[in-house]
């Protein structure tokens, strides 16, 4: 610690031996923890370097942030919240010494993987950690190009997460973090609706993931394959959910069983097994708020005739198009379908909503359906047309 800090201050061990009055092989080995000097001297020596006199920060182990981002890794989130508990109560003595870019990152990387993507303490680190990012070595850069590359993909600005990420890759050879960046590419490049070159990167991943003991994550990977073959492909999205299912409950990661759960229900809404979706669409709604599983459970239930658990996933969709200021173009089309009120479907038939995600070529095929029923022809063929049913 003490070395460190003379460097950042551009001294030499001669200066800092002129300084004190110590001699220059003396002051060498106390850095290195051979010598333990006198109370007296460290005094002279922490005043020397600016430094709150603790004596604790010179015996202090090497800081890493290894354990931190090894409970990333193994998806142990407990394990990464006692970390950085830890973390925070030494955060004025870490602050004291070389290692308060680290503990910052820390911050950064435990906030972004709670989700708090929008808060402004995380744009905050963001801008400090950009500023000092010369302070962050090997892994520690390799994390933070990594995170701010996440960061940028949860506030969908993807071009410039795949530029972090790739940025990320280029640096260290550790097969974990190597994965989970693929994992994140992946996750990219389905956004941009380039689904076969995500399935091969999302492979990678899985593969890697699974070679390194690190189950969990291979888990929450093959997740996102079943993600890939929604649209075009639901039953194989079902079949690869139900094994995340069975995985899920054989390593006892209840997260992943409700992921599972939303995925079944999204897959049994596209292959018209509207109970078999409102049953899963049940076992997750409590935790799960996106909106695709809302539509579906609200669909799902209309088709079962069961206005009660209709009204709930309304209810629910209400609720967070509310919270997050989203489309409600689908909320008040399903609204209309079950007031039929014929004005209404009409008028909403041609408007598509990004929140259905995979859901909105059944979507479509539902208001195709509405239409003809309502003997809206011409304006039901203007919708195939546009969507290309």
């Amino acid at each position: 610690m003490l070395k460190q800090n003379r460097l950042d201050q551009n001294l030499s061990l001669r200066a800092l031996a002129e300084r004190t009055g110590i001699s220059a092989m003396y002051l060498s080995d106390v850095e290195n923890g051979v010598q333990r000097p006198a109370d007296y001297t460290l005094r002279k020596l922490f005043s020397e370097l600016a430094l709150p006199y603790d004596p604790a920060l010179l015996w202090q182990p090497e800081f890493t942030l290894h354990p931190l981002t090894q409970a990333i890794l193994d998806y142990r989130m407990d394990r990464r919240d006692a970390f950085f508990d830890d973390l925070w109560r030494r955060r004025e003595v870490l602050k004291a010494g070389c290692h308060y870019a680290q503990f910052l990152l820390a911050e950064w990387i435990v906030r972004i993987s709670r989700g708090e993507n929008r808060e402004a303490r995380v744009y905050q680190l963001r801008d400090i950690l950009e500023a000092a990012g010369s302070a962050l070595r090997n892994q520690d850069q390799q994390w933070y190009r990594l995170y701010r590359g996440i960061h940028h993909k949860a506030l969908d600005e993807i071009e410039a997460a795949q530029s972090w990420l790739a940025g990320a890759e280029a640096l260290g050879q550790d097969e974990g973090t190597q994965a989970l960046i693929r994992y994140h590419e992946a996750d990219c490049l389905m956004r941009l609706h380039r689904p076969q070159s995500a399935l091969l990167i999302n492979q990678q991943a899985l593969d890697q993931f699974s070679r390194n003991g690190y189950f969990v994550r291979a888990i929450h990977t093959r997740i996102h394959q079943a993600d890939l073959f929604l649209n075009d492909e639901p039953a194989t999205a079902q079949t690869l959910a139900r094994r995340v299912r069975q995985e899920a409950e054989r390593f006892q990661c209840p997260e992943v069983l409700l992921m599972a759960e939303e995925r079944l229900a999204l897959a049994a809404f596209l292959l018209d097994q509207p109970e078999a979706a409102l049953t899963h669409a049940q076992a997750c709604a409590a935790v799960i708020h996106r909106m695709p599983l809302l539509i579906a459970g609200a669909l799902s239930a209309w088709l079962c005739h069961r206005q009660e658990d209709c009204r709930f996933f309304i209810n629910r969709m209400e609720a967070e198009i509310q919270r997050k200021h989203q489309s409600d173009v689908t909320l008040c089309w399903i609204e209309a379908l079950v007031r039929q009120d014929e004005k209404q479907l009409v008028e909403l038939s041609l408007q598509s909503d990004p929140l259905a995600g995979p859901l909105q070529k059944k979507l479509d095929q539902l208001r195709f359906q509405t239409l003809v029923r309502l003997g809206k022809t011409e304006l039901a063929c203007r919708l195939i047309e546009q969507a290309e049913l």
